[in-house]
């Protein structure tokens, strides 16, 4: 029963390769990673694949990818978010077993997950790959933005093209979690808390005081009134108060919060 198993797994991984394969090659668009690994790596033996972001090594390490965000498996219920699975199997036939990997300037995160760089048997970001086939987005959390303008391009290349993820509108919606947002800025305000950018739905973004240096007060109030697009992670805040939006998205790097106004 169990070698039936994997054998329906490998055939479902190797369907979704070729399927991916075919849908490129229809759009005649070449995914070509565009980041190399910078420096040295160390090598390491992978135990088994999360999701699309994350990874065991075999001493036990839990390893979260840097420099991307993919969509979430739901392992209890089984109600994946679009191209979660892709995202899974397409990771699972990039690293096999044996990954490279570089340690993050801050390597470890809330949950105890290591923040790593990983790169496969050619030396090829794997976060770069997974953005080129538009299975994830890219995110830059300082300080660990090493590879951050290369990400950029990989990601654009998966935009241009309309891959994966990007064949939907990203409209707002009142959801926890990662999230990719097109609104507009309607009023401005600072306080100890850092920048607070109320928007046109009920969100405001706040660009944390930590790191608020990264913008300049006048960037900052440029913004208002513009159409703007924002990645990060939103919560829906404890107070009930009318006089505040319900969700708060953090965005905690500049290439997060882009004025878009033009493209409109």
């Amino acid at each position: 029963m169990k070698h039936c198993f994997l054998k329906k797994r490998q055939f479902i991984l190797a369907l979704f390769l070729c399927l991916f394969a075919l849908e490129s090659f229809g759009q005649t668009v070449t995914i070509e990673p565009l980041c190399r690994a910078n420096g040295s790596v160390k090598l390491a033996s992978v135990k088994r694949v999360v999701d699309g972001d994350t990874v065991y090594f075999q001493d036990g390490r839990k390893v979260r990818l840097v420099g991307v965000n993919t969509p979430e498996l739901d392992h209890k219920h089984g109600l994946h978010e679009p191209f979660a699975m892709e995202a899974t199997l397409y990771l699972k036939s990039l690293i096999g077993k044996e990954v490279y990997w570089q340690s993050a300037l801050n390597d470890r995160d809330r949950y105890g997950r290591k923040l790593y760089y990983l790169f496969d048997k050619d030396r090829i970001s794997i976060a770069s790959r997974l953005l080129s086939a538009g299975l994830g987005y890219r995110i830059a959390i300082p300080p660990n933005t090493k590879y951050q303008d290369c990400l950029i391009q990989s990601e654009r290349k998966a935009r241009n093209a309309h891959h994966g993820l990007w064949r939907a509108p990203h409209n707002w919606q009142p959801k926890a979690g990662f999230t990719k947002v097109s609104v507009t800025i309607t009023s401005i305000t600072r306080n100890r808390g850092g920048w607070w950018l109320e928007t046109n739905q009920d969100l405001v973004i706040n660009l944390p005081r930590l790191i608020s240096e990264l913008w300049s007060e006048q960037d900052v109030y440029s913004l208002k009134n513009k159409r703007i697009e924002a990645r990060g992670w939103q919560h829906q805040r404890n107070s009930q108060s009318k006089r505040f939006k319900s969700w708060v998205l953090i965005v905690k790097h500049p290439n997060d919060l882009l004025d878009v106004s033009s493209d409109a």
